[in-house]
């Protein structure tokens, strides 16, 4: 019996070796009450009761366009060991979500939207200043994201915020626009200290 324990001791180091974004990634998130331009807003993690409102709000934004299916974004909340998406709420009504993906030495965000009622009062800096504090509290590198190549005003927030454009993806969304991908980095970096 004590030798199937050391084992299994063993086997559960050498996982952790061979497997190591989930040895320390934490997604965990408490619901809190904040301001923002003079608005009042609740911000929690999203869950499955969001999917409808998520989906309304990504159809407002994209005028019409569903760039994301109700079946994508459920597949992408039930990712709780290493993903998370926060919405921000003005009494019911939904007004920006974002979704980021952690790994051991980078995070990705995936999605981010505000109302376009609600744009330009601070929420998607707030927004994104949340996930990339998150993703300094997982001890990642860097944190990344793909931004449409005619989205100037998106690029700009980002630029702000100090991320980096490194690489097109060409016919990356539906319509066939290319992306840009952007990177902040969040400590310093072997390819930036040779610059």
């Amino acid at each position: 019996m004590g030798q199937i324990a050391i084992m299994l001791k063993k086997f559960k180091n050498i996982n952790h070796f061979f497997h190591p974004d989930n040895n320390h990634i934490s997604t965990d998130f408490s619901p809190f009450v904040t301001t923002i331009g003079g608005e009042r807003l609740q911000v929690m993690q999203a869950t499955d009761n969001n999917n409808s409102d998520l989906l309304d709000l990504e159809r407002e934004v994209y005028k019409g366009e569903m760039p994301w299916s109700s079946f994508s974004f459920k597949t992408e909340l039930q990712k709780t060991k290493n993903s998370l998406y926060v919405v921000v709420y003005q009494a019911s009504t939904l007004v920006g979500f974002i979704g980021a993906r952690f790994l051991t030495r980078e995070a990705h965000i995936t999605n981010i939207a505000v109302s376009p009622v609600f744009q330009g009062r601070g929420i998607g800096t707030f927004l994104l200043n949340l996930m990339i504090q998150k993703a300094r509290d997982n001890k990642c590198e860097c944190i990344s994201l793909e931004v449409r190549i005619d989205n100037d005003r998106a690029k700009k927030l980002y630029s702000d915020l100090g991320f980096e454009a490194t690489f097109i993806r060409k016919n990356y969304y539906q319509d066939d626009v290319d992306a840009v991908n952007m990177v902040c980095w969040l400590m310093p970096h072997k390819l930036k200290e040779r610059s």
